[in-house]
């Protein structure tokens, strides 16, 4: 892996890097920010420690022209400073696009731990990458045979060659199959090792918030909740990835039972309230029309619903966010979650739901799968999710879900009626 070091002084590159070689990583050295950007234009980092005062293009114009650049925009950036400790200017090296702020001087084993974890993070993406690749190819051979096949029957050969075709295709089928279990296993596996991990940042991060091990001052308190949130924010990425690669494998299963309407949604919003209050936004639901009951997966609907709430509610600069239910002519039910917030182009109304894509201009955290996997879940529940928007005047997401699947797919687990909790999304 390489690992790209950029300070404007020889003897803090040296020390960078002598204390990353224990890693036995690749260390490339920039002592500018254009060396560095020159750098990028030739190969891949796993990570990128940026010193944030050099002469021409400081540290934190160097990182808005990573990221704005496709190729390395989801490279993961730490600045190294021996200046400017006041938040006004870390929050802005954070919009910029950093995941750290090391003040120097620093903990050699401290800095070197933080790299050890997005090169193995990088290395780990790489894997998934080319399991991906191995089943693109298998899928390309797969479809070759499915053509040779139609070749075989329209020119009438014998049953004999069918049959030998056929087996081909069988044993080809196999190996897909595997290999998507293999990848699905792998995912699972993955998020098993950094679940631990971060779970335990989690838990040790909130009995110091609450004081078990001792009062706190404010600045330690402040480190403490940015730990807190950015661990947070990392096992919903992994709880997404793990989502998603159920939803490829095949492997949701889904408990259909009646779910009434406005009721599900009057229950998340107990739930979102919190967040809509730090957010300073009203929530409102209305109901077109008499209640209505579909059949459906009511944990499912949720985890969707409740991710277009969230998003209004993140992206909606503090306007109200309105949720109607209504209705459909074919018994089913359409709820649409609306904002008045900064609105999505056009040409970007398609990129949203797919994976890993979060808009230029958002300067919200997110981890870029909720759309993708909420859109998939829509498709599995036999409904769909559609959206409008405009640029400066908000969108407006709609969930329309039919009466209810084919027969025999109920769960006889108690019905989501008044009163009663959804399961978590």
């Amino acid at each position: 892996m390489n690992i790209l070091i950029v300070d404007d002084r020889p003897e803090n590159l040296l020390a960078l890097e002598a204390i990353l070689e224990p890693l036995g990583e690749n260390v490339v050295r920039a002592n500018s920010g254009e060396e560095a950007l020159r750098e990028l234009l030739q190969r891949s980092f796993a990570v990128i420690l940026l010193d944030v005062q050099m002469p021409g293009i400081n540290g934190l114009e160097t990182a808005q022209l990573i990221k704005a650049r496709e190729r390395s925009r989801s490279i993961p950036i730490l600045f190294l400073t021996a200046i400017n400790k006041e938040d006004s200017y870390v929050f802005k090296a954070y919009e910029v696009g950093a995941v750290d702020y090391l003040f120097k001087p620093f903990d050699p084993e401290i800095l070197r731990s933080k790299v050890a974890v997005f090169v193995d993070l990088c290395r780990k993406q790489l894997q998934i990458l080319k399991q991906e690749e191995r089943i693109r190819r298998s899928e390309k051979r797969e479809l070759v045979l499915q053509h040779r096949t139609t070749l075989l029957e329209t020119e009438a050969r014998s049953a004999e060659e069918l049959a030998t075709v056929n087996d081909e295709l069988q044993r080809r089928q196999f190996e897909l199959e595997r290999a998507i279990t293999a990848r699905s296993r792998f995912y699972a596996s993955m998020s098993h090792e950094l679940r631990t991990p971060i779970n335990a940042v989690l838990g040790y991060s909130t009995l110091m918030l609450d004081g078990i091990y001792g009062p706190l001052n404010e600045k330690q308190k402040e480190g403490l909740e940015r730990t807190h949130r950015a661990a947070k924010h990392l096992l919903e990425l992994v709880n997404d990835v793990l989502d998603l690669s159920k939803i490829e494998a095949g492997k949701i299963d889904l408990a259909m039972q009646p779910v009434r309407f406005p009721n599900l949604v009057d229950d998340l919003f107990v739930t979102v309230a919190p967040f809509a209050a730090e957010n300073k936004t009203q929530l409102n639901l209305s109901m077109e029309g008499e209640p209505v009951s579909v059949v459906s997966d009511p944990r499912r609907v949720r985890q969707v619903l409740l991710n277009l709430v969230s998003n209004a509610i993140k992206f909606g600069s503090a306007n109200p966010v309105s949720v109607v239910c209504r209705a459909t002519p074919e018994g089913g039910v359409e709820i649409s979650v609306c904002d008045s917030g900064v609105g999505i182009a056009e040409a970007d109304q398609t990129r949203i739901f797919d994976e890993f894509v979060q808009l230029g201009q958002s300067q919200q955290p997110g981890t870029g799968l909720g759309l993708p996997i909420s859109r998939r879940l829509m498709e599995l529940l036999g409904g769909k999710l559609e959206l409008e928007s405009e640029v400066g005047k908000g969108s407006c997401f709609r969930v329309i879900l039919p009466p209810g699947l084919s027969a025999g797919t109920e769960s006889s687990e108690p019905l989501f009626a008044e009163g009663a909790g959804a399961p978590a999304g």
